[in-house]
């Protein structure tokens, strides 16, 4: 693919979903919380489409698919036995999505600066990111917890973008889902869906771009940043 300068732009990624297939893990972690419970395990199709706003909404989302009241459980106590399970095994299956280290190594070396911006929490994120050694490749990863507004709220992405070195008039958000999407727009950055995530899929337009595989994300960023 020809090179593109990039210089002084920041893409921002999503994780779950648009960098790293976390969902294995994810599932695992998931159905050993509501197994604890005394509840049914989900199958891995479901697990899916639970992912995206953070452990809690995931367990809720367990517990609605299992038609479990959430009253009747202590969100608090099943998220720690979610946190002790996932941590001791958080990159035991997830992996990047293929190709996507190559598009951060070429993106970098073409000038740009990458960022992560994501509604797992700060320490959760750096875990995975660390796991796989991808961490060096970011100047900021920017987790729900540190931060007063987690995406959809656009301002996640822009102290991403601040902390990451970059200005917003000069930064792309990639992402896999509606909460993504929305996110972008609150903050007026140009969008770019990658299909092969999580979803849910955003309502309306889904962004500026569409990519099925990490070869797409590349051609996109170099048309939205040419």
């Amino acid at each position: 693919m020809p090179a593109t300068d990039l210089t002084g732009w920041t893409v921002v990624f999503d994780l779950d979903g648009t960098l790293v297939d976390t969902a294995p893990d994810l599932h695992a972690s998931l159905n050993h919380c509501l197994e604890t419970a005394g509840l049914t395990p989900v199958p891995f199709d479901a697990v899916r489409g639970m992912i995206g706003e953070g452990a809690k909404a995931m367990i809720r989302k367990g517990l609605s698919w299992n038609e479990a009241p959430h009253e009747a459980h202590d969100i608090d106590v099943l998220w720690e036995t979610f946190l002790t399970h996932y941590r001791q095994n958080i990159c035991r299956l997830s992996r990047p999505f293929p190709d996507a280290v190559s598009v951060l190594d070429g993106l970098i070396g073409d000038g740009a600066t990458c960022a992560v911006c994501t509604n797992k929490t700060q320490i959760l994120a750096e875990a995975v990111l660390d796991g796989l050694n991808l961490s060096g490749r970011f100047a900021a990863i920017v987790g729900a917890d540190s931060v007063p507004s987690k995406k959809p709220d656009g301002d996640h992405i822009l102290r991403t973008i601040q902390a990451a070195g970059g200005a917003a008039g000069r930064s792309i958000m990639i992402g896999d889902s509606q909460t993504d999407e929305r996110a972008a727009r609150n903050a007026g950055l140009p969008f770019v869906f990658v299909t092969f995530g999580y979803g849910p899929d955003p309502e309306t337009d889904p962004g500026n771009a569409a990519a099925s595989s990490y070869c797409d994300v590349r051609s996109a960023i170099n048309s939205l940043a040419a």
